[in-house]
């Protein structure tokens, strides 16, 4: 972990999925459960605790390929979602 992420005031769970999106550049509720065990309204309050932050998160609503079924992937503003 950076000491840019020690240094903000978050939660333990939301610092790891901050690191989780300076690593990887995105995540999906559907990842945040299997990575971390977290539900997608989790999720969803530890992304708005990073905003409170200050740190700038863009969200892109997305369609399965397979089940059809609508998700967010969310990344830092300053990457794009893969």
């Amino acid at each position: 972990m950076s000491d840019f992420t020690k240094s903000l005031n978050l939660s333990p769970l939301a610092r790891r999925i901050f690191a989780h999106l300076e690593r990887t550049g995105s995540i999906s509720a559907r990842e945040a459960m299997a990575d971390y065990g977290i539900t997608s309204a989790t999720l969803s309050r530890r992304i708005c605790e990073m905003e409170g932050a200050g740190i700038e998160i863009s969200r892109e609503r997305r369609i399965h390929p397979m089940t059809g079924r609508r998700y967010t992937r969310y990344a830092l503003a300053s990457r794009k979602a893969a």
